[in-house]
């Protein structure tokens, strides 16, 4: 049985988090009398290698029996956060009504203390502090009780009282499973109630303000494991198909596309993702709409002749004298000693596709050696491309609503926080 599930805002403090996770999942074991390797919570972070996190999030989202959200500021502005958020609420709401209880089943925690005007008002009703929790907690936040060696003692009474908590609530409100398949992208955000999730609707908006983020087109120029197996002697970060291609494993597991989006949306941009040959076609929605435009380029790609000339004639045709504000990023993973050995030629292939792009040291990035480098350099380039398209883009009539101009794979809207607005802020 799932006691809790710890939702939380990507980014924020990831390794810490999971230490908590773990922390309080030992708690729990302990006072509901579980042997040591029971599993007794759920956060996005033990997904293993391989398995569709999507799904699986779902299904514990359908059949936790309590939830736990680490409140940030950047917590409310993440749309998945409130999605998660919404579908726990909405069965809790069920059951709460069926049985005319209040279970408390919902229990948002401060990560770091709360701020006024930064707590969103669908959380103010709920009890975030508690005496029982400790003083310390109230005053500073878990973050703060975990990093600080003086306030051990206090961290392990909070997770005592904390788990106590979760046992005593979920034992008494035996909340029922959700069955019935759910479509998490279909969901509403309980942080964002004035906006649609009809993704065509919001592709077609025009370079994004406060009621629309801006659109970025994530391209993938990469190529799947069994072409790759021809070229290299390491093919175990590409997958069956090139949007599975995961050039930072194995610190970061996941597809890079997977972390890019992720990435745009705590920023609050919304985003597509296509392979090189829908390049240009997402170019030409994004220079006609006011969107943004970002290869993510696997620098393998050049030793594959016939690759190799459809990204040469693809960026030729979709990168012209009228393209979109368009970023270039190659990573280079430090733990890929094949990729390190042949860096030198391989940058040079690339520099020669992309040469009028390779002076532009604000949207092309090179050699991004870690996952955790490419972190910090996409928001950079959504920004910088952000003020170019501002400066630079035309008012456009939005196309029909007949009109398809939405790629596979599409994510939105994604919301930014109204402190924010404008400056690309947040999931």
């Amino acid at each position: 049985m799932l006691y809790f599930f710890l939702s939380y805002a990507r980014g924020d403090e990831d390794a810490l988090v999971q230490k908590f996770y773990e922390d309080l999942s030992a708690e729990v074991r302990l006072i509901a009398g579980l042997s040591r390797d029971e599993r007794v919570g759920f956060v996005d972070r033990t997904i293993l290698l391989g398995e569709r996190w999507p799904q699986r999030l779902v299904e514990a989202l359908g059949s936790c029996r309590s939830f736990l959200a680490l409140m940030t500021p950047r917590y409310f502005q993440s749309r998945v956060c409130g999605q998660e958020w919404q579908l726990f609420a909405e069965r809790t709401a069920r059951f709460e009504s069926q049985r005319r209880v209040d279970t408390s089943l919902l229990k948002p925690l401060m990560w770091i203390p709360a701020q006024p005007g930064r707590i969103h008002p669908v959380a103010h009703p709920l009890q975030y502090t508690s005496d029982s929790l400790g003083d310390l907690y109230q005053r500073l936040g878990v973050r703060q009780l975990m990093r600080l060696q003086r306030h051990s003692d206090d961290y392990r009474t909070f997770l005592f009282e904390l788990a106590s908590q979760i046992v005593a609530s979920v034992e008494a409100n035996p909340l029922p499973e959700q069955h019935r398949p759910v479509d998490l992208q279909a969901v509403d955000s309980a942080f964002h109630p004035e906006e649609t999730t009809n993704g065509t609707d919001r592709v077609t908006g025009t370079g994004g303000d406060a009621t629309n983020p801006m659109l970025v087109h994530f391209v993938v120029a990469a190529s799947n494991r069994d072409e790759m197996r021809g070229i290299r002697q390491h093919v175990t970060v590409y997958g069956d198909d090139p949007l599975q291609w995961a050039p930072y494993r194995p610190p970061m597991p996941e597809p890079l596309v997977d972390y890019a989006r992720e990435i745009a949306a705590d920023h609050s941009y919304q985003s597509t993702v296509v392979e090189i040959d829908r390049l240009p076609h997402s170019a030409e929605v994004a220079a006609r709409y006011n969107q943004i435009l970002v290869l993510i380029v696997d620098a393998w790609m050049t030793r594959l002749p016939q690759r190799r000339q459809a990204l040469v004639e693809h960026a030729s045709a979709a990168l012209g004298d009228h393209r979109a504000a368009t970023a270039v990023l190659i990573p280079s993973s430090r733990d890929d000693p094949e990729t390190r050995e042949h860096w030198q030629t391989l940058s040079r292939a690339c520099r020669e596709i992309f040469n009028e792009f390779t002076s532009d040291d604000e949207l092309y990035r090179s050699n991004i050696i870690t996952h955790r480098a490419f972190e910090d350099e996409l928001p950079e380039v959504l920004e910088v491309a952000r003020n170019r398209v501002f400066s630079r883009g035309s008012v456009h009539r939005p196309p029909a609503p007949s009109t398809d101009t939405s790629p596979p794979r599409l994510d939105g809207p994604w919301a930014r926080d109204d402190d924010q607005r404008g400056t690309g802020g947040a999931a």
